[in-house]
């Protein structure tokens, strides 16, 4: 069976639960949990878009694995950042893995100065031009992607100034890099 095969049927499996439908018969997504108090069949149900479904099973198909390209940085949710810290674009980037093409390129994650003030780290804004406003923005952006390919990732870095009268003022600064991609599956720099 291809994925061409599966994704080109025109209707979906009739009463099967596996499979979610719109009012047409057509594939939508596909369940893959339920969240239910007593136990039975019954709650509240969670599905995979039939797009990311698609994905799967033709790199299944293709590949044997899903290997997917990543950054190598690891972020704040984005709801979290605009509580908190009152980020209203992008998504924080909290750490930069070691020896990562991201390390390298000259992105910056959260720190801790010398005096003991916790910076911000780069603000990420853009994938190829692409808006980044959530992470389903930035994974989506990112899966059009292979590891190994370069990526132009633009941020938004918080600097310091000094005003006239000696106050700080934080303003951000639009920087892009290049970034290779790693593999998902990369160890080399996954157990850092």
């Amino acid at each position: 069976m291809t994925s061409q095969l599966f994704f080109n049927k025109p209707k979906c499996l009739p009463k099967d639960p596996m499979f979610l439908c719109d009012g047409v018969s057509r594939l939508i997504g596909m369940a893959t949990a339920i969240y239910s108090p007593s136990g039975a069949s019954a709650g509240v149900g969670f599905a995979i878009p039939v797009d990311t479904v698609k994905y799967v099973v033709e790199r299944l198909i293709q590949n044997g694995q899903i290997v997917r390209p990543l950054l190598g940085v690891s972020i704040l949710d984005s709801q979290q950042a605009r509580q908190a810290l009152g980020i209203t674009r992008g998504i924080l980037i909290l750490e930069v893995k070691p020896g990562t093409p991201a390390a390298k390129a000259g992105l910056r994650g959260l720190r801790r100065s010398e005096n003991g003030i916790v910076e911000i780290g780069d603000i990420i804004v853009a994938i190829e031009g692409n808006s980044i406003e959530k992470e389903g923005d930035l994974f989506k952006a990112i899966e059009t992607f292979e590891p190994g390919d370069v990526v132009k990732v633009t941020v938004n870095r918080p600097e310091v100034d000094i005003n006239d009268d000696g106050t700080p003022e934080i303003k951000l600064k639009e920087i892009s890099f290049s970034v290779r991609l790693i593999a998902s599956d990369d160890t080399t720099f996954l157990q850092r």
